[in-house]
């Protein structure tokens, strides 16, 4: 199994989603993530139109991608750690307004206004804006996942963290975190490691560790090719992009 790094992984998953073909907004019902639940809670997310992912420039990383999902009451939100079965709207608008905004389609370009009412313009096909999807069993999870950040910050400061998710089989996962800082006067890391069993439907990871604690993360699978399909060569945890190490 050959690891990829950071640097080498994400210019070439960008050429590879590239090529995709613009795809109608309604996704058809085996590959879509999230459906309108009847009697849903006041507080609980608007109905889902669809989940895309997008790429978008970061400190100290060139390229990143992250999440979205745009809701029918023309809302989109920046998926984070919690499911959108458990999310609370007005709570989440009050720790995370960055994560909010809203959306339009005009055409085939995605109108996107964050909560600082700037705008920002997608397209499917264009290297920047892709279909997600959830979880149904018919594509598998890979055996090993990492995502890996850092960089150099300046003035000889340097970074890296390293997470890893294994899913050995359909119930065991293993994961594990690595992550140093050095400067020119100190350096110093940490790592951690834990096990347990999951379970996965639709766009919710549940992690039930080896100490009984039990963790909801959000969960999508990316995509490749034209026309769009779901692969699990990236996946999306917990708001956060990894990819298959084999």
């Amino acid at each position: 199994m050959k690891k990829k790094t950071a640097y080498l992984l994400l210019p070439a998953l960008a050429g590879l989603l590239v090529g995709f073909a613009p795809a109608s907004l309604h996704f058809p019902e085996a590959t879509t993530p999230t459906a309108a639940l009847p009697n849903r809670a006041p507080l609980a997310a608007p109905a889902v139109q669809g989940w895309f992912f997008r790429a978008v420039s970061g400190y100290p990383a060139a390229i990143a991608f992250e999440p979205v999902v745009l809701f029918e009451n023309g809302e989109y939100y920046e998926v984070g750690e919690e499911p959108l079965e458990s999310l609370n709207v007005p709570q989440s608008k009050s720790k995370r307004p960055m994560a909010w905004g809203t959306w339009q389609l005009k055409g085939q370009t995605y109108l996107l206004t964050n909560y600082k009412k700037q705008l920002s313009d997608y397209q499917l096909g264009s290297g920047n804006w892709f279909p997600a999807y959830a979880y149904t069993g018919a594509v598998k999870l890979k055996k090993g996942y990492e995502k890996v950040s850092g960089g150099n910050y300046g003035n000889g400061t340097n970074a890296l963290s390293i997470s890893k998710i294994n899913f050995p089989d359909a119930t065991h996962f293993t994961e594990g975190f690595n992550a140093g800082i050095s400067t020119p006067n100190a350096a110093a890391g940490r790592t951690r490691n834990a096990n347990g069993t999951y379970k996965l439907h639709g766009n919710t990871l549940e992690l039930t560790y080896s100490d009984g604690r039990v963790v909801k993360k959000s969960f999508a699978l990316g995509a490749k090719g034209a026309p769009a399909r779901p692969t699990a060569d990236i996946i999306f945890i917990g708001g956060d992009a990894y990819t298959d190490t084999e």
